[in-house]
């Protein structure tokens, strides 16, 4: 990491494995260790929700009426003003050996979005994990002209867009840790991402790998104490007028939203504890930490770490910077 001084302590737990501060440069950063015994030392830069939000000049050449009323009424980081978060908050995670942009990296569907996120992170970082959010399928955001396009069509445009699968990728770092991106848009799993899974449990088991999990959506945790979960901290500009939320059992992925491919994939996950070492999140712009009721293959209850971080998007930047040992 660059070499920034520590400017303020926010939170600092007991053990010291879990940390807030900001640094000098205003970035907010939460430091996440994870013991994995792994026999060497991965960094993970997670970096949730950047809101590109911009209409470029081929946008408004496409006639796409809701791109263009989006772009006219949509003022939340109007003109790529998440840009130099997003900049500053790469400055100070300089050193990670892998990224991964989770979810509404796009603040909606336009070129000038794309444009944005071909500048600032395809064409930088090679090998950069982006999962799909919410926003990344809307072309109306605050826009006064209805989406024409079915789902379906703005699914196809990502597809065709996004540099790798964006239902289901993963990347071995190191040799040691198996980086997963999948969509739980809307707690669907498809077929193919369920059978990607699956294949990459039974290689973490053959060969010693440790998986970590990213969606830009959090999984129900079903331990009873999170049907109203607060947050743990909200920054001045964050939004904390949702909490507390149903994390145990509600409308997310393992809650009572999905399909039967999802509920399978969820039960693999639970079950999967020898192998996944942690599961993040964004899309709640806050932190919390809710961990998940897991079993051993041998049928022992362990908890799978669960957390959620804070949007690039506010303040001067927020970045967590994930440590696996």
């Amino acid at each position: 990491m660059k070499a920034l001084k520590v400017k303020e302590h926010i939170i600092s737990s007991v053990d010291g494995k879990d940390k807030i501060y900001t640094l000098e440069n205003d970035v907010y950063v939460r430091d996440v260790i994870i013991d994995a015994n792994i026999g060497d030392e991965v960094m993970i830069a997670h970096l949730p929700d950047v809101h590109f939000n911009y209409c470029n000049l081929a946008d408004y050449d496409s006639g796409d009426e809701v791109v263009i009323s989006t772009g006219e009424h949509r003022k939340w980081l109007s003109n790529g003003a998440s840009v130099p978060k997003l900049r500053r908050c790469l400055e100070v995670s300089d050193d990670a050996d892998q990224y991964v942009f989770n979810g509404d990296t796009l603040d909606y569907l336009s070129k000038g979005a794309m444009e944005l996120m071909d500048k600032e992170i395809w064409d930088k970082i090679p090998g950069a994990i982006a999962t799909i959010g919410g926003h990344e399928r809307a072309k109306q955001m605050q826009g006064k002209v209805s989406e024409v396009d079915t789902i379906e069509d703005r699914y196809k445009i990502l597809e065709g867009y996004w540099r790798h699968d964006i239902y289901y990728h993963s990347r071995l770092v190191k040799n040691k840790v198996l980086v997963v991106g999948y969509c739980n848009d809307r707690a669907y799993i498809t077929p193919d991402a369920l059978e990607k899974f699956k294949a990459d449990i039974e290689l973490c088991r053959k060969n010693g790998y440790v998986m970590v999990m990213f969606a830009h959506e959090p999984v129900a945790t079903h331990n009873p104490d999170h049907k109203e979960f607060p947050i743990d901290w909200v920054m001045t500009e964050g939004d904390p007028s949702g909490s507390p939320w149903n994390f145990c059992d509600g409308f997310i992925l393992g809650g009572t939203r999905g399909n039967e491919t999802s509920r399978e994939f969820y039960d693999i996950l639970i079950n999967s504890a020898d192998v996944i070492k942690g599961v993040f999140a964004g899309h709640y712009h806050n932190d919390m930490e809710i961990p998940i009721n897991g079993k051993l293959p041998d049928g022992t209850d362990v908890l799978i770490p669960q957390y959620l971080g804070t949007a690039v998007a506010y303040g001067k930047g927020h970045v967590m910077r994930i440590l696996i040992k």
